[in-house]
């Protein structure tokens, strides 16, 4: 099973001005956190942090224990997790296999983006539509294309037009080099945001459960 938490980091203090809240991290996370310019990232990787501290400990993982293995993703004994952050939100995927996540918040879509990187099949499906709903597309369609990277743990290294997120058949499918790939897609709804989770189990929790990071 595949689980999907979520935080709301709004009221989170900046970490510069209240330097307490590192005491609950790592020492390499607290080293991140102080690295960045400005506040607001500085929040975001600690809710980050927070939201491992509050998750791990559920499955029997100690945030202590999470190393980084040969692909760059951090790991943990006995479990697979993945982090990410935008806006006020920070989310933490959970599963047995590997799992990749990602959310976004819905702004206008950036020019020309879709069409320097995604396949043609996503191009028509986004410029389908217009105004807000071609904005949600685009992020959406981004959204799954960051899940499904951070799942594998290629990253940037494979190319965006190389895979594609077929949408149009009332269920989400992976196609890579011409073939359909046995992932699976979960979308989760955050007002004014865009939430993918890709996983290759195929049961997933119906609703992000919200934990209070305070």
């Amino acid at each position: 099973m595949v689980y999907l938490y979520g935080a709301d980091i709004a009221n989170l203090p900046d970490p510069k001005e209240d330097p307490r809240l590192l005491d609950e991290l790592t020492n390499e996370r607290a080293s991140r956190i102080m690295k960045y310019l400005k506040a607001e990232d500085r929040k975001r990787s600690l809710g980050a942090g927070l939201i491992l501290n509050k998750v791990l400990p559920r499955y029997g993982v100690s945030p202590a224990g999470i190393r980084v293995g040969q692909d760059g993703k951090p790991k943990a004994e006995g479990i697979c997790f993945n982090l990410s952050h935008a806006g006020n939100m920070v989310i933490c995927a959970v599963a047995e296999k590997e799992v990749g996540c990602d959310v976004e918040k819905i702004a206008k879509m950036p020019e020309g983006v879709a069409d320097r990187f995604f396949h043609q099949d996503e191009i028509e499906y986004i410029y389908a539509c217009q105004g807000l709903e071609r904005d949600e597309r685009f992020f959406q369609i981004w959204t799954m294309k960051e899940s499904y990277i951070k799942m594998t743990g290629e990253g940037m290294r494979l190319s965006f037009d190389r895979f594609v997120f077929l949408t149009e058949s009332g269920e989400i499918q992976v196609r890579r080099d011409g073939r359909i790939l046995s992932c699976h897609v979960m979308e989760y709804d955050i007002p004014g945001y865009k939430v993918s989770v890709c996983a290759w189990e195929d049961k997933f929790a119906r609703t992000i459960a919200y934990i209070n990071l305070g």
